[in-house]
């Protein structure tokens, strides 16, 4: 088997009508419960969710500041042309304000080609309405993927350009990078200047000259290793910004209103302070640690959130279907979750409602009386994936679905049905990586039809999902199919990552036969080849001790501790080079004799050569973006901040299908009921 590893592709594509529009990204919090609820909360909804967790920040106090729509948050953009530049409004009045009174005025860039606009370019914006103290973000909408509308406060919304000055129409989005640009408010009524902010080398000058006064804010801080990358969705994007602090709310049209922070808090009040540091190195700044301490409003403590251990957020979406795999099971989350803590590191998982109408961590509920159900779809893929534009798309879910306020922090998975076209079974799993998004695909693989009230079926579809679930999670935190490598199938590799134990699991103990059943059933269901005791094809998943079936079945990342596999001098008493148990032995040549002289023999299919495990659980890419790195004189030391080359955001790793004996057997089972 080879890994698939693509890159995104955004896929624009030629527009015809007579006036190009530009789209941009508009996010509206104020009106939601933070947590992805878009607003649309019932009032017995509005009380189940806890207030503590779902209150926003009040908004700021700026008595001296006269009430009106203000820029509130500019983010950097470290990747150029290759990334999205977001903004963020704040609406400082006691009513509401219409959005679309007003034009957003930047740089812009061709959706295209990725040429700069020769002069400035103003963008129509929305018709919404900002409630008083309310929030809203803005981002050019670089993806036909990005969902136009969805139940949380994510909107996104097609406005029109002013044609540049060659009369062509192009569609353009706003821009500016990390060393300059400015981004400018002006009324559609008679074009003067409502608020306006430079940074950085930039040199344009507002429409109404006196709403700048002085030098400009300074660029942002260049950032060691810092690889530039596409992102699909713009608002993914969270490596820097510069902010009105809510506890300081200023607007006298200088630089002196803004800070730089390193945290950004898009779409919610800007309450995490400068200088405030992750000493975690989970990507969730202290602050927000601790007994009422907020992040962009949102009461991350009240979930579960704590310093002094790792704190891993994942909302998690379900297609409704009649298929119980596409439904997460209580226990597999649990399976989950008990795998990191022995690691010191909590992942909080919020399934809705789905196992308890009230807001309850213990239950992975994080939003109340929210369901997180969408809509069944036969077919669900990635935009890079051109086998059919019918399918429904992991990005139209996670930008309708997920709240933006939440997108630094949490990771969004979809448990869908297929990504087949035809909608039949197929692939387990897409994952970024690293990044913050994956698709869990077990449909059609025969769990409907199976009597679940007998336990070991039961088992089997919990492990199977569990087992996927922290493998496609595994990706998107750094790891690949060998943990460090893309080579698949080392069988001193002993992860969860490796298709010799995603599925069948990870023996309980490593020194006994059971690292080498798992290597027959691969043998023997993959390559199709004859194993002691089963003709090709035939061995069950049965037959593992601490397999999938049972309820000893145990998944974990690699703690390293494997001795290199030499395939050109294989000594099977070796077994997995962590010791082995009177009798047992690595059969890799599975002739049910264990060798005692030293044989050559390619394993996995790579050639033969050295086979090493991984450290998985060292080298885990918790921080989605650079926003943990310190900042240029803060208190946290270079020490104990990453340094390491920051993720790319940009790369997609899509799963084999499952062997067909694997299908076989899940229709042997409803067969026999």
């Amino acid at each position: 088997m080879h890994i698939k590893s693509y890159l995104f592709s955004l896929g624009s594509k030629k527009i015809t009508q007579a006036s190009l529009p530009v789209i941009l990204a508009a996010t509206l919090s104020a009106c939601g419960d933070g947590n992805g609820n878009g607003g649309n909360l019932t009032t017995a909804q509005a009380k189940a969710a806890s207030p503590q967790a779902q209150a926003q920040s009040p908004a700021p106090q700026a008595a001296a500041v006269p009430p009106g729509l203000y820029f509130s948050e500019v983010a950097a953009n470290y990747r150029g042309t290759a990334g999205v530049s977001w903004v963020e409004v704040f609406n400082n009045s006691p009513a509401a304000i219409h959005l679309n009174d007003y034009r957003l005025r930047a740089n812009g860039l061709d959706n295209a080609s990725k040429a700069l606009s020769a002069n400035p370019v103003t963008f129509d914006l929305p018709k919404i309405d900002i409630p008083a103290g309310g929030y809203f973000v803005l981002a050019g909408k670089s993806s036909t993927y990005l969902k136009d509308t969805g139940k949380s406060a994510y909107i996104l919304a097609s406005v029109a350009p002013q044609p540049p000055a060659t009369g062509s129409n192009r569609t353009y989005l706003p821009y500016w990078t990390d060393k300059a640009g400015f981004v400018e408010l002006v009324t559609v009524a008679d074009s003067k200047t409502v608020d306006f902010v430079r940074f950085g080398s930039e040199a344009a000058k507002p429409t109404t000259a006196a709403a700048w006064n002085g030098d400009n804010v300074a660029a942002f801080p260049v950032l060691p290793n810092f690889v530039s990358a596409r992102t699909l969705d713009p608002l993914d994007n969270f490596d820097r910004s510069i902010v009105r602090l809510s506890s300081d709310f200023r607007a006298s049209a200088g630089k002196s209103d803004w800070t730089l922070v390193q945290f950004p808090t898009p779409g919610g009040p800007n309450d995490v302070p400068a200088g405030t540091v992750d000493s975690d190195n989970d990507g969730i700044p202290d602050t927000a640690k601790v007994a009422g301490g907020k992040f962009a409003g949102l009461d991350l403590y009240s979930l579960g959130a704590r310093k002094g251990q790792k704190d891993l957020f994942i909302q998690v979406d379900y297609m409704t279907s009649t298929d119980p795999a596409l439904s997460p099971r209580k226990e597999a989350l649990q399976k989950v979750v008990a795998a990191f803590q022995a690691h010191n590191t909590q992942v909080h998982f919020d399934a809705g409602n789905l196992f308890n109408a009230a807001l309850a961590p213990a239950d992975f509920n994080l939003s109340g009386d929210v369901s997180r159900a969408q809509v069944f779809d036969k077919c669900t893929n990635t935009p890079d994936d051109p086998q059919d534009v019918n399918c429904g798309s992991l990005y139209q879910y996670s930008s309708g679905s997920l709240d933006v306020r939440r997108k630094p922090v949490f990771r969004y998975m979809l448990m869908a049905s297929s990504q087949k076209s035809d909608g039949s079974s197929g692939s387990s799993g897409i994952a970024e990586l690293p990044g913050n998004k994956f698709l869990v695909t077990l449909g059609k693989w025969g769990f409907s039809g199976l009597d679940l009230t007998v336990q070991k079926y039961k088992n089997l579809l919990i492990n199977y999902q569990a087992g996927t679930i922290m493998h496609e999670f595994g990706h998107t935190i750094g790891l690949h199919h060998g943990g460090f490598e893309d080579a698949n199938y080392k069988p001193n590799y002993f992860s969860i990552m490796n298709y010799l134990y995603q599925l069948d699991g990870l023996p309980t103990n490593p020194k006994g036969m059971g690292p080498t059943q798992r290597w027959y059933r691969t043998i023997n269901t993959t390559n199709h080849v004859a194993v002691p005791g089963y003709a090709a094809d035939t061995m069950p998943s049965s037959a593992l001790d601490d397999g999938p079936m049972t309820n000893s079945f145990r998944i974990d990342y690699s703690n390293g501790s494997g001795a290199n596999l030499n395939e050109a001098s294989l000594l099977e008493s070796d077994n997995i080079g962590r010791g082995h148990d009177a009798g047992a032995y690595g059969d890799w040549n599975y002739d049910g004799v264990q060798q005692a002289k030293r044989y050559r023999m390619d394993l996995n299919g790579s050639g033969a050569g050295i086979l090493s495990d991984n450290d998985d659980w060292s080298k885990l890419q918790l921080v989605l973006n650079s926003h943990s790195d310190p900042l240029p004189g803060s208190a946290q030391s270079k020490a104990s901040s990453r340094t390491a080359s920051l993720p790319v955001l940009g790369t997609l790793v899509k799963e084999d299908a499952p062997p067909a004996s694997l299908l076989r057997d899940l229709a042997n089972m409803r067969s026999a009921r």
